[in-house]
């Protein structure tokens, strides 16, 4: 899986951040979710959460926004992605 990460990080099309543990806790403690951007101004943004019990797809702008935010504070708050990728690979180096 660490890998399969690492060669996730040579995609020029994803961003790979790393929230260090000794931060605690951090915006996106609820659970994971993911922002759907589409194409186009006609698309609005969607959140996707997956549950135990199923989907739930939030667009309302107000929800997606508060997810927004939180993906934003999660961004500022990680380490830097080329810092991210090296603790990767010493993270492999170890194991």
């Amino acid at each position: 899986q660490l890998e399969h990460l690492m060669a996730l990080t040579e995609r020029p099309n994803l961003t790979f951040q790393i929230m260090p543990f000794h931060f605690g806790g951090h915006a996106a403690e609820g659970g994971a979710f993911s922002v759907l951007r589409f194409p186009g101004k006609n698309l609005p943004d969607v959140v996707y959460l997956e549950q135990l019990g199923g989907a739930v797809y939030l667009d309302r702008r107000e929800e997606v926004d508060r997810y927004l935010n939180v993906m934003n504070r999660l961004c500022l708050d990680s380490l830097l992605p080329a810092d991210s990728t090296d603790a990767l690979s010493r993270i492999l180096s170890d194991t």
